[in-house]
Formats: structure tokens, C-alpha cells, sequence
């Protein structure tokens, strides 16, 4: 392709060099690595976040990439010009297919995994009478759409509460498998609670779901980015994914996967010509999911960029150091007096989001104090207020004393 009149070539050298990507390794990955992972992030120096279940800072290299994109989509926004994007569509679909070990065919580039839970809600064909198994955990945008659809189509949307001091992966497994009827049609799980960090046993409720012949949606908003995740061995019919969250990618980018062989049973939710097609039959793919008119074209090579730097460090040993990181603080935070947590802290069923209630204690104030010394939060409706703490692998071991400090003065 030549060069755009608009666009030099050293202009374009400039910006890649600007967004040249440091490479992560998994030794940066441990507390210890702070310094060097953080100079690579835009996040504020005197910030200590802990809110990556609600939207994790970014990179230097991927907002760089980002926005010499849009300057260059804007200074060129012709068809010629935006025949790239298709291409590195399909490119990313099939990156972030290999990442999950399923296939490109499978995966559709949404906007967030607020958008693919609603493809999975809205797509499936059901009756009146049809049983659709949530929890009291589920994401609004899978909660709030079943329950308009439910009551526009007598649905019978049977809520299961959360145990949310489960022992065990068979006490999860059980209390999903205690509400399926024959009527039951579909199962709509978040993978790991954004309130509590607990964690579904999805490939056990796979099997129950296959046998019996329901669909098995999972929100992986809270897993994706950071959890090693094949969902081939773990027998879903479709997933979600963010890239904001625990990816620390850009804003409006998201994944849906569904499953190959099920794809002719979930309708897409909109049709129009295709978007990123380079090939008509492509509509008979998880691309039929990812028709939503104009979007944000640079976001492809923003999310590709985030990949670029979390390439190096591997999934296996990123899901590692974010477990490590969760479990020292959830005992550090235990061991403070007056604190109550949620979950069991069972390694099996036991993810990065820390929920902790202080019986007796103004919450709101509690949490306001930590803002002063710039530790960010999340707050929880959890026994009437609690505190959210999300840590990430930009956290370190100074990070989490800092909030135990806080905690401790109350």
C-alpha cells in the first residue's frame, strides 16, 4: 500500500516507535517487578488500584497504538484506506483464539462482555414455560435482559443464590445441579463472582449441561485476561470476555466465543452487511454475532498491542502470579482485626477479588480514608456495605501494605 498524501512514512516510524512495546516476562510479574511493569502502564505513580474487576489500567505502548491509529483513520477515512481492518480482524480473532485453544471460527469481536452476554440472552430459540438457571451473582446485563425476556416471553428464570462460604467445588457444582428440571433450557454463569471472587466449576457443570441438553453460557468477564483458559476442555456453548478488565487492554473491546457445532441454534441479536467480512461465508461463522454497525476500527490494534506486551509473559504463568498476589493479600486482610470475609479462600474456587465486610465500622468513611491515601476501591452491597479489593500484577507486596495500614486504622 502507498503512502497516504496525508500520512508520510517518517510519520508513521515515529508513532511505532513511540508505541514499541515493552515486552513482559514472567519475572515481572512478581511483586518485586513492580517498578518496570508500572513505568509501562499510564497509570498515575501515586495511585495504588485495586479495582481490575471494574476496569485496569492500561499500557503506554497500547493507548499510543491506539491513538496513532485514530489519527491515522481520520486523516485517511476512505474505503481503501479502511480495507486493513477486516484483515487484522481476522488476524485477532485468531490470536485471541489460539490464546483460548478453540478457533477463529468461533470467535466474534464485540464491544465488551456486556454486549456477547446479550447475543447469548437474546439469541437462543425458547417457549413459554422454558427454565433458564441464573445466579444472584450474575452480571446485570445477563440478569436485567433475562428478566425482560422472561417476563415478555414466560420464561421461568429460577435465580440460585451463591453459597457464598462454599467449601468446595461440589458445593457450587451442587447447588446448580439441585435447580435443573426437564424443562431447563439454558445456564447463565459468571465464571468468577465480580462480588465475591468465587469461582464456578465450569467443566463439571459442561458435562451436566451436555447430557441433559442445555445450553451453557459463561460470562468470563472476570477471568479472561488473566485466568489460563481452554474452552475447548471446558465444554462451554459460548463465553464472554473483556479486554478492559484483567486483559489491560482499551475500553469498548470485548470477545464472544460460540461453539461450532451450536451456532445455528443462537441468532444473532442484528443483521447487516457483513462489517469486517473478507468473505461472505464468514456469515456462517461467530462473525454473525459481531454486526453492530460503525465501530471504533482502531480498537483492533489496540487490543492487538495489549497482546503484543502480554505475549511474553504466557498464560500459565500469569494466572499463577494473579492467584499469588490475591491469596497474600486475602490473608493479610484477614489477619487485621474486625474484618469479615467472604468466600472460604479455597484455592480451587477462589479467585483475584477480595470482598470484605467490617461489622460495626462506618464503610463508607473506611473507604473514603483509603481514597485519601489514594488507594482505589470498589465499594459492595455486601451485609449492608463492604469493601471491594481487586489486585492485579501491577500490585505489589508495598501496595498491599499500604492498604493494610489504612484497614487498620480505620
Amino acid at each position: 500500500m502507498t503512502d497516504s498524501p496525508l500520512i508520510s512514512r517518517r510519520t508513521l516510524m515515529q508513532a511505532a516507535a513511540i508505541a514499541a512495546p515493552m515486552a513482559l516476562t514472567p519475572g515481572m510479574l512478581s511483586a518485586a517487578g513492580k517498578p518496570a511493569l508500572r513505568d509501562a502502564m499510564l497509570l498515575d505513580p501515586a495511585i495504588r488500584y485495586f479495582n481490575a474487576a471494574n476496569i485496569a489500567p492500561t499500557f503506554r505502548s497500547v493507548a499510543a497504538v491506539h491513538e496513532s491509529e485514530t489519527r491515522a483513520f481520520q486523516m485517511d477515512p476512505s474505503v481503501e484506506r479502511r480495507a486493513l481492518y477486516p484483515k487484522a480482524a481476522d488476524a485477532l480473532r485468531a490470536r485471541i483464539a489460539k490464546r483460548l485453544n478453540v478457533t477463529a471460527q468461533e470467535i466474534a469481536l464485540v464491544r465488551n462482555s456486556s454486549e456477547a452476554n446479550t447475543v447469548a440472552v437474546r439469541g437462543l430459540a425458547l417457549k413459554a414455560g422454558d427454565r433458564i438457571i441464573l445466579t444472584d451473582h450474575n452480571h446485570p446485563s445477563t440478569w436485567d435482559s433475562w428478566k425482560l425476556r422472561a417476563e415478555r416471553e414466560g420464561l421461568d428464570l429460577h435465580v440460585v443464590p451463591v453459597p457464598v462460604d462454599a467449601k468446595s467445588s461440589q458445593d457450587l457444582f451442587d447447588s446448580i445441579a439441585a435447580a435443573v428440571t426437564p424443562n431447563t433450557k439454558a445456564i447463565f454463569l459468571s465464571h468468577m463472582s465480580n462480588i465475591t471472587g468465587i469461582i464456578y466449576p465450569v467443566a463439571e457443570i459442561a458435562k451436566l449441561a451436555k447430557a441433559k441438553n442445555i445450553w451453557l453460557h459463561v460470562d468470563g468477564a472476570q477471568t479472561f485476561g488473566w485466568m489460563q483458559l481452554d474452552l475447548a476442555a471446558l465444554g462451554v456453548d459460548s463465553y464472554s470476555g473483556s479486554t478492559h478488565k484483567w486483559l489491560m487492554g482499551p475500553l469498548e473491546g470485548g470477545m464472544l466465543y460460540v461453539k461450532q457445532e451450536r451456532q445455528a441454534e443462537l441468532q444473532p441479536i442484528m443483521m447487516s452487511h457483513g462489517y469486517w467480512l473478507t468473505d461472505p461465508a464468514n456469515l456462517n461463522t461467530a462473525q454473525k454475532y459481531e454486526i453492530s454497525g460503525q465501530r471504533d476500527d482502531p480498537k483492533l490494534m489496540a487490543v492487538a498491542a495489549t497482546l503484543d506486551v502480554l505475549d511474553g509473559v504466557g498464560d500459565a504463568a500469569m494466572d499463577q502470579a494473579v492467584r499469588q498476589r490475591a491469596a497474600s493479600m486475602r490473608q493479610a486482610i484477614a489477619d487485621v482485626s474486625g474484618t469479615r470475609l467472604f468466600g472460604s479462600g479455597a484455592a480451587a474456587i477462589t479467585g483475584p477479588v477480595i470482598t470484605v465486610a467490617f461489622p460495626g465500622k462506618d464503610v463508607t468513611a473506611l473507604r473514603a480514608n483509603l481514597w485519601q491515601a489514594k488507594i482505589a476501591t470498589a465499594a459492595s452491597k455486601l451485609e449492608g456495605g463492604a469493601i471491594r479489593f481487586s489486585p492485579h500484577i501491577y500490585n505489589s507486596d508495598d501496595d498491599v501494605a499500604a492498604v493494610i495500614e489504612g484497614l487498620r486504622r480505620g
